[in-house]
């Protein structure tokens, strides 16, 4: 009896030690599986951020390129570099007239009055090797259907300090608005942005809703256009200028809250907005940021119209500075 008792207690402790061995190794195998699937998961996680989100930057620029622009365009909205000269005019309610300034000093040193054209709310202006196009496309309200380009020829122009010429019109309409129901800064149809680049015009909405901004694209030459968007981005802003290089990187410029920004991309085929790499302009706080262009040299001037806090002037970014 004792030794079949003997056996018995042997045989119930092997019994418990096997139990609790193979429980204590489930349970281990399980600890491990799920620290394993949580390190792939954070892995992951990290792969996707590095991939897919923009990069952002802060830049602190503390002087200005030209502190203080012509009271001619206290109201300026655009930007161009041609001629080594600067080109803007003002917006909703200026004179039909692009002002060239001295690259220097900012004061105006040339007045063209386009004839034929009335200014209601011009925005951007760009340029190709023959023309420069400026865009009637401001709509605060969401209600325009008179959207359009104009375009001049630039062997027209001559150093005379004033000139009239006419100008080419270009029509266009965002063929997925349906709704014009007047929404003064609570549309999605506002439009601020231009470029040119490969014979086509680019413009892209200024959403007082969403922050989104669409891309739209039309010949760059006389006719009347109704474009669907080619593609969106999540600005999380509103978009008052833009510019492009030969390259197809381009830049758009704007501000939410009146905090400056500057987003930049690399046009591709099937994707407009690819590489985007955000800079957050923390000097320019307060500023109405309206236009942005690059030089020839690549480095990117941003202007601003007068306000409380800052008068009518540009900044310089250089080249450097930017995305490599």
């Amino acid at each position: 009896m004792g030794r079949a008792s003997f056996h018995q207690n042997t045989n119930n402790q092997e019994l418990k030690i096997d139990v609790s061995q193979n429980i204590y190794m489930r349970f281990t195998f399980k600890k491990l599986k799920t620290n394993f699937l949580r390190i792939i998961f954070f892995v992951l996680i990290i792969l996707c951020c590095a991939c897919g989100s923009p990069k952002k930057e802060v830049r602190n620029i503390h002087e200005s390129y030209i502190s203080k622009l012509d009271s001619t365009v206290i109201e300026n909205s655009g930007l161009l570099l041609w001629k080594d000269q600067f080109w803007t005019f003002n917006d909703s309610g200026g004179k039909n007239e692009l002002y060239g300034l001295d690259k220097k000093t900012g004061v105006v040193t040339i007045t063209i009055q386009l004839a034929n054209v009335n200014n209601v709310d011009w925005e951007d202006i760009a340029q190709d090797k023959n023309h420069i196009y400026i865009a009637e496309t401001g709509n605060n309200a969401g209600m325009r259907k008179d959207l359009k380009i104009y375009r001049i020829k630039k062997e027209d122009i001559t150093n005379n300090p004033i000139q009239s010429l006419i100008a080419d019109s270009i029509l266009f309409n965002f063929a997925d608005q349906t709704d014009f129901t007047p929404a003064f800064r609570n549309t999605k149809w506002d439009c601020e942005a231009l470029i040119f680049h490969n014979d086509s015009l680019y413009v892209f909405t200024k959403d007082w809703v969403t922050y989104i901004t669409k891309v739209y694209g039309f010949p760059a030459k006389e006719g009347n256009y109704s474009e669907m968007p080619i593609d969106s981005f999540n600005v999380n802003g509103l978009i008052t200028g833009a510019d492009i290089l030969h390259n197809g990187n381009f830049a758009l410029i704007g501000y939410k809250d009146f905090h400056s920004f500057v987003w930049l991309f690399k046009k591709k085929k099937g994707a407009f907005f690819s590489n985007p790499h955000f800079i957050d302009l923390g000097f320019l706080e307060n500023a109405q940021t309206e236009g942005i262009c690059f030089s020839n040299h690549n480095d990117l001037f941003i202007s601003c119209e007068q306000t409380v806090n800052y008068p009518q002037q540009i900044w310089k970014i250089a080249k450097e500075n930017l995305l490599k």
